[in-house]
Order: C-alpha cells, then sequence, then structure tokens
C-alpha cells in the first residue's frame, strides 16, 4: 500500500500543516523557527524555550474583539433562611 504524499508549502518546503493558521511575513517567521527548531532537535541540541514560545506566538490566531457586553438592569432576588 502506497502512503499518499503530504501537500507542502512551496516557499518553505514544510507541511502547510504546520502553517495553517499563518498568512505573509509571519508564515515566513514562522517556517523560518521550525526550521530552526528542526535543525536544533537533528543535532541533539536543546531547543531554547524563547524559540518554542516564538512558535506558539506565531501560530496563534488573533483574537476578535466582541461587542462589551451590557449589564442587565433587573434586581437580584433576595433570598431568606428557611426555618424548619
Amino acid at each position: 500500500m502506497v502512503r499518499r504524499r503530504v501537500p507542502k508549502d512551496k516557499s518553505t518546503g514544510l507541511p502547510k500543516k504546520y502553517l495553517g493558521s499563518t498568512t505573509g511575513s509571519k508564515r515566513a517567521e514562522l517556517a523560518r523557527v521550525l526550521k530552526r527548531i528542526k535543525d536544533l532537535a537533528k543535532a541533539g541540541k536543546t531547543i531554547p524555550r524563547s524559540l518554542l514560545k516564538r512558535r506558539i506566538e506565531l501560530g496563534r490566531k488573533k483574537k476578535k474583539k466582541s461587542p462589551a457586553k451590557k449589564k442587565s438592569t433587573r434586581a437580584k432576588k433576595k433570598t431568606t433562611k428557611r426555618r424548619n
């Protein structure tokens, strides 16, 4: 049985799966960071936390600003203790 070929990014040669959520200059920078991590791992060296942190930061999607929630004007019910 033949294994299916992984679709790769044309400019970087990395699998598209790793660059999916990014575009433009962020995508290129993420590719560079991933290649650096790969080379360090291959050489058996330790990967700096800053590099891993940068990878996560670049791959993260931007949060959309949601409109501010309106506070309810309804008064809260007063609760009383029940006596048995």
